[in-house]
């Protein structure tokens, strides 16, 4: 962190450190109300049991009542009410649907796929290979969104933060279930059953879960087709073990299986809502650009003139005329059954289909003298399909495209660690681990299907006729095979009563491969430093450093392309002049030196200064947190038109191919984070977060042609966006919440509660070109409850918004020739969920 943000983080601390002389006068009345301090919340984001408010790390944490109360479904749902954080259950990363897991902390981009996540999501600290768009929050004591790098605590993956599911423990010593049942308008509905209790009395219990979710469609495609379907039906089991009081054995098994219908998304053609052409834009490199043929702007929001509408095609036998006569079957047997990573569920229509299976043997030990010993063994599963319209549009002059996209994993994962007494002036934690996972996927997506699939003779512009169609699988490029080992420690000491030093590590060693048989080795040393002082009983002020790793992406399509020059020449679709260039000629040509096998490791230089608070005899607490991370050899997906020889002739092939290269840039986020509660009077609790985030690349490249082209560069070349913002992260975040219990008759208690987020502005891409406005949206929910019975209804969306919840620009496949341009841009769109209406009720027994 540069002098002078660390001198505005610190007296912005020193400011709050005040607070609590300053807010006496005004908190003197709910003191005297004798009102009840809110609900100390322990975390375990360090792996072991700290209290939230005094440890040196940015957390928010929810109970599994705070959980309830809210009506929280899933992780999008805690998202919106965590400063510093976002994800879009349907729009994860560059391709709709809940196929991908690209969780964004503190403006730190990432990633939809597993081998450059820059955050993961973990469960009971064992890390969960895709799907976190539907693992539910059933069956949960709490969840911890802990943010900055953690990967001295929970491996590389947690490169920018973490997220971790911590689950309950059935009772050793009586039975007690729950059913929950909750329907809703637009065809949603959810149940939810448990029971658990005793099977050798105080020694021996077991707990069973199920889930049923439905979340209906909200919209109709225009050929009729539903939009936005989501069904889940998970199981889990857990056995837990107490054969003494020092030791303890818990197995958990859990199954999952989605079954979703094409997303709900809208695409904005650039080309045909142009707002840029004429404009000159300066950007703050200082570098003067005319785009072209894109938004210069807000996107109109659903509704308004020319707002694109939410729609794509859903049928597997479309109208185009390239789908006729003998071609009437060819997406279900060409596409549909086309094998190209074993083990994927097989599909029967439009969108997702995944199964998702996981157990794991948790166990520990506590010593008389205060150590413990705790281990974890675990599996994970996945396995994955999804089909949807790659153009995103159902217009018939234009192309049509469908994809298929592919993913299957598998991991193993042991942990071990040993740690001192948490009473002493010195505390320590030693461990080791060993991960090993094998993931396919296709970085391209798949398998592809164009209504053009001959290329000879078939117009121009976007009325040419398409006579067949043609398919074209692309290669799993996006492989990652880990195999890893590390031994990680702490070591924390009261350097006097209230002041703590902590010191925290990871060596690994990570050995990845692409499944080519192309391996690279990565020796990484993850530190972090934590400094606390507590001032008072009341305030906490912190400071840290860490340093988070990734490796480099291995690019296979560079690795393996062929070094022969062709003997026949071919049209170079970046010239439009002949050329016999060789493939790795080829990506030479259009990347230069940044072509290269793999890109250099990732670091995130991390600084966090803060201060906790609480105030009021503890009925209120008031966080702050400030921040500044640096980026380095951040990779970014280029896409390269490439013209192959696949039969070894010299001869190139009659249709082109368009594979993906990593190539590096760097990047800075700096921001603050403000979270509060306050329980002002018997039955009143509100919560109020805020956040700003300011992000820029530092040296960065645009990705792809289109976004080369749409700033006004000239063809093969590329732009530096440097001082340019990342997209989908907005500068400004924030909520309010706010909770009332009351008696209501007998013994039934009455509640209402209130939901009011917002979400700034924030652009589509790094061209910084369209942006997506602003939203609010308000939720309410009231009812009765008495011991154990609980009921209520609730609105989602209470004002109906109408606004984009997010956009990714992303390359126009829309023109019908040539089939392969990758000169347009266009943004991918996803909307607020409509108003919904909805009752919930739960039985505890």
């Amino acid at each position: 962190m540069n002098r002078a943000h660390l001198q505005a983080a610190l007296a912005a601390t020193t400011a709050l450190a005040l607070l609590p002389q300053a807010a006496a006068p005004v908190l003197a009345q709910a003191q005297e109300a004798q009102a009840p301090a809110l609900e100390e919340i322990v975390v375990t984001a360090r792996k072991r049991a700290e209290s939230l408010q005094e440890i040196p790390v940015s957390v928010t944490a929810f109970t599994a009542d705070q959980i309830e109360r809210a009506g929280f479904v899933d992780l999008e749902d805690v998202a919106v009410q965590t400063p510093g954080f976002q994800f879009n259950n349907q729009l994860a990363g560059l391709r709709p649907g809940r196929l991908f897991s690209n969780m964004r902390f503190r403006g730190i981009e990432g990633s939809e796929f597993a081998t450059l996540q820059t955050a993961s999501l973990f469960v009971d600290g064992v890390f969960a290979l895709q799907g976190a768009q539907s693992i539910s929050l059933m069956d949960l004591e709490r969840v911890e969104i802990i943010k900055g790098p953690q990967s001295a605590q929970f491996g590389r993956n947690s490169f920018a933060g973490a997220v971790n599911y911590i689950t309950s423990d059935p009772s050793v010593d009586e039975f007690s279930g729950r059913v929950q049942i909750e329907g809703a308008t637009r065809d949603s509905y959810e149940l939810q059953a448990r029971h658990e209790g005793p099977l050798v009395d105080g020694k021996l219990a077991y707990r069973l879960n199920a889930r049923l979710y439905q979340k209906g469609a909200q919209w109709t495609a225009t050929d009729g087709g539903a939009l936005g379907e989501q069904t889940t039906r998970a199981v889990s089991g857990m056995l837990l073990g107490k054969p003494s009081d020092a030791f303890e054995l818990k197995l958990r098994v859990f199954y999952q299986k989605d079954n979703d219908g094409p997303a709900p998304t809208a695409f904005l053609v650039g080309r045909l809502n142009d707002t840029c052409t004429g404009k000159t834009v300066t950007t703050k490199a200082g570098l003067t650009l005319r785009p072209v043929r894109f938004v210069c702007g807000d996107i109109p929001s659903p509704g308004a003139p020319n707002a694109p509408l939410v729609t794509s095609n859903t049928s597997l036998f479309p109208a185009d005329r390239a789908f006729t006569g003998a071609n009437a079957n060819f997406l279900v047997t060409q596409l549909l059954n086309f094998n190209q990573v074993p083990g994927v569920p097989k599909l029967n229509g439009f969108g997702l289909e995944r199964e998702i299976f996981r157990a794991s043997l948790q166990g520990g030990y506590d010593f008389a003298n205060g150590m413990s010993l705790d281990f974890t063994a675990a599996y994970n599963d996945n396995a994955a399909n999804d089909l949807r319209d790659w153009d995103m549009t159902d217009n018939p002059t234009f192309n049509q495209w469908y994809v298929t996209n592919p993913q299957a994993g598998d991991d193993l994962s042991f942990d071990v660690r040993l740690q001192s007494s948490g009473e002493d002036r010195l505390r320590w934690m030693a461990g080791g681990n060993y991960y090993t996972q094998d993931f396919r996927t296709s970085g391209n997506g798949g398998v592809f299907v164009t209504a053009c699939g001959n290329f000879a003779g078939l117009g121009t512009g976007e009325t040419g006729f398409c006579s067949a169609p043609g398919l074209f699988p692309t290669g799993l490029d996006a492989n990652d095979f880990i195999d890893v080992w590390g031994v990680y420690g702490t070591l924390s000491y009261d350097i006097v009563e209230n002041l703590t030093l902590d010191l925290e590590a990871r060596y690994m060693n990570d050995e990845r491969g692409d499944g080519t048989g192309f391996t690279r080795d990565y020796k990484q040393f993850l530190p972090r430093v934590s400094l606390s002082y507590q001032a008072t009983d009341e305030v906490n002020l912190y400071a840290n450093w860490s340093r988070g790793k990734l490796p480099g992406v291995i690019n296979s399509n560079v690795i393996n392309c062929q070094t022969q020059t062709y003997t026949q020449p071919f049209i170079d679709p970046r010239t439009g002049r002949p050329s016999t260039s060789s493939e790795c000629q080829q990506y030479t040509e259009a990347l230069g030196d940044r072509a290269q096998p793999f890109t250099p490791q990732q670091t995130l230089e991390a600084w966090e200064v803060g201060i906790k608070t609480t105030l009021a005899d503890g009925r209120a607490t008031v966080n702050l947190a400030a921040y500044d991370y640096k980026w380095k050899n951040q990779p970014f997906n280029t896409f390269v038109t490439v013209v192959r020889d696949d039969n070894g002739d010299r001869i190139p092939n009659t249709n082109v191919n368009f594979f993906p290269v990593q190539t590096p840039g760097s990047s800075k986020s700096q921001g603050i984070e403000l979270e509060t509660a306050f329980a002002p009077a018997e039955g009143w609790n509100f919560q109020a977060n805020l956040s700003y985030n300011k992000n820029k690349f530092i040296e960065f490249f645009t990705a792809l042609d289109a976004q080369t082209l749409t700033l006004g560069g000239a063809p093969n070349t590329q732009i530096n966006v440097k001082g340019n913002r990342a997209s989908r992260f907005p500068k400004w975040q924030g909520n309010l919440a706010g909770t009332y219990t009351g008696a209501f008759t007998g013994d039934w208690d009455w509640f209402a509660r209130g939901d009011l987020v917002y979400n700034g502005r924030h652009f589509t891409g790094l061209t910084n070109l369209a942006t997506v406005k602003s939203w609010f949206n308000v939720a309410l929910r009231a009812g009765v409850e008495q011991d154990g019975v609980r009921m209520e209804v609730f609105v989602k969306n209470l004002l109906d918004t109408e606004r984009w919840a997010a956009g990714q620009e992303i390359t126009d496949f829309t023109l019908r020739f040539p089939p392969f341009d990758f000169t347009k841009l266009g943004v991918i769109l996803l909307p607020q969920d409509k108003r919904q209406f909805g009752i919930r009720t739960s039985l505890d027994f």
